[in-house]
């Protein structure tokens, strides 16, 4: 078991250290980490009061900002020493919807067309090759050779969210299994890095993630699941009962939960998050959590956070650690021994 946290490269050495301390001591496994913007300066994200500007890592298409690679490889490093391995998403699919974290792509071709471009197609698959070859300015590692940090990359962040219509389609221009053969072609065949899908359409509502675009490419190694239900109350048994589905449309490749969370506006997390981990376990499905926060350092009230009232925060109230050693006393559903082995 693991955690998201997407801003972990925006947070001062200090409240990086603690907080990586926090889930090595816990048990984690796994954190997923993004490619992503960083504003610094002070900025309060989900309680954590940021003090790393990172820019974009391409505010001209093709012209690539090291400074945002370097930002993600040196808490990827810092993971690693502490036997704690990453999964790196390489942009954000939120970045197409034009909002305030729009980006170079967004501009160009937007929602739809960014999948549908061979142009978009070749511009994404320039920034895969520059991430895969980068060489990190802490790790002294090249990504694409450093397996025993980087478990997996994901395709994208919730690839094709913005417009669901593409996945639903099942991706007519073959975007996903384009984009995991240009990365395992730069990676190589016998790289044991994974190529992880990312979760197709965003939540599993959505019915993109397991389309045979996915399912039916070699390519793709891992099919990550991001899903959020209501209270293990009201739907017993909602991860147990979807899992061996989940595993028969896989195409036989290995699936995990990329994103998952509690309601902590309509549920007490001190028991919510332990019955829905134990239903996950049951299961035997890996899964990382959607969010762990890091301890708060500036005002923010999960249960009050409209758009993610998932964020539950370490040292705190709620027992992390005793949901981390269920997860690994789980015996899994499939054999994961070449990945995390």
């Amino acid at each position: 078991m693991g955690s998201n946290l997407y801003f972990l490269p925006g947070m001062s050495d200090q409240d990086q250290d603690a907080y990586i301390n926090d889930l090595a001591q816990y048990g984690a496994k796994v954190v997923r980490v993004w490619v992503n913007q960083q504003f610094g300066g002070g900025h309060c994200e989900k309680g954590s009061k940021l003090q790393n500007s990172v820019p974009q890592l391409e505010t001209t298409l093709g012209k690539f900002n090291d400074q945002t690679l370097d930002a993600v490889d040196k808490v990827v490093n810092k993971l690693a020493q502490k036997g704690i391995k990453a999964i790196i998403s390489p942009h954000d699919a939120n970045s197409l919807l034009g909002d305030y974290r729009k980006d170079v792509y967004s501009q160009k071709w937007g929602k739809s067309s960014f999948y549908t471009s061979q142009d978009a197609f070749d511009a994404y698959d320039r920034r895969i090759e520059h991430i895969l070859n980068y060489t990190g300015k802490y790790s002294k590692k090249q990504w694409k050779s450093w397996g025993d940090a980087i478990m997996a990359f994901d395709l994208q962040n919730e690839p094709m969210s913005p417009d669901t219509s593409v996945c639903k389609s099942n991706d007519s221009k073959g975007w996903l299994c384009g984009r995991a053969k240009k990365f395992r072609s730069v990676l190589g065949a016998d790289n044991k890095i994974q190529i992880a899908t990312g979760g197709i359409g965003g939540d599993i509502s959505h019915d993109c993630t397991f389309i045979k675009a996915a399912t039916q490419c070699k390519e793709i190694d891992l099919i990550a699941v991001h899903r959020y239900g209501g209270s293990e109350g009201s739907n017993p048994g909602q991860w147990s009962g979807g899992a061996k589905e989940w595993i028969s449309q896989s195409g036989g490749k290995l699936v995990f939960i990329e994103e998952w969370g509690v309601d902590t506006g309509s549920n007490n997390p001190k028991t919510e998050l332990l019955a829905q981990a134990n239903d996950i376990n049951k299961a035997g499905i890996p899964n990382l959590y959607w969010q762990f926060l890091p301890k708060k350092t500036c005002s923010y009230d999960p249960s009050k956070d409209s758009g993610d009232k998932f964020g539950i925060f370490v040292e705190g109230d709620t027992d992390i650690a005793a949901v981390m050693k269920g997860a690994s006393n789980a015996n899994a559903a499939q054999d994961w021994s070449k990945v995390v082995g």
